[in-house]
């Protein structure tokens, strides 16, 4: 059934309609469906394919993800390692970053913060959801939550962080010390 879906909750069918799916993976999480809804899978004909006959497929070697030195970007060898950051970035999508100069705990206060905004109530996550994509701060669960036919299955919170005095105004004011 589309766009609403029925769930099974212990024994009891409870339907899932179109803004069900706009509150995000969380929500659906939490109000107890135990499969992934069709909204959030990509038809047969979209998929990557997998079945391609490649000498070397990804399941089949491990993987070693590009490595960028931050501190190599200051020195002489900065065309190179910027040739390198475009390839990986093409390539693979993402690469690790190395000699960035962020402390730990700044990190890790980061992941604390980010956590406990993501455990907020859907009520306060949502004041931070638009469909602009050059709204400053953006919460959501797809690129396009108007547009997409497919959701992703993830929930974001996308933050502008240049200039930063013009920005961080637009920043979740909870948790307190998200800013």
């Amino acid at each position: 059934m589309s766009p609403a879906m029925a769930v099974t909750v212990g024994n009891e069918y409870h339907a899932l309609d179109s803004q069900s799916y706009h509150k995000g993976v969380k929500q659906l999480c939490q109000n107890g469906i135990s499969k992934v809804p069709n909204k959030y899978i990509l038809p047969v004909q979209e998929r990557p394919n997998t079945n391609q006959a490649e000498p070397t497929s990804v399941a089949n070697q491990n993987l070693k993800l590009p490595v960028i030195d931050f501190a190599d970007l200051q020195g002489q060898n900065r065309p190179e390692v910027l040739k390198n950051l475009a390839n990986a970035c093409e390539k693979y999508g993402f690469f690790q970053l190395v000699n960035h100069g962020i402390p730990t705990d700044v990190i890790s206060s980061m992941i604390d913060v980010s956590t406990r905004f993501f455990e907020l109530p859907y009520e306060e996550r949502s004041k931070y959801m638009s469909s602009d994509m050059h709204a400053p701060v953006r919460y959501g669960t797809s690129f396009n939550q108007n547009k997409d036919n497919v959701f992703c299955w993830r929930d974001f919170l996308k933050l502008m962080c240049h200039p930063l005095p013009d920005v961080l105004t637009y920043w979740p004011s909870s948790p307190m010390d998200f800013r």
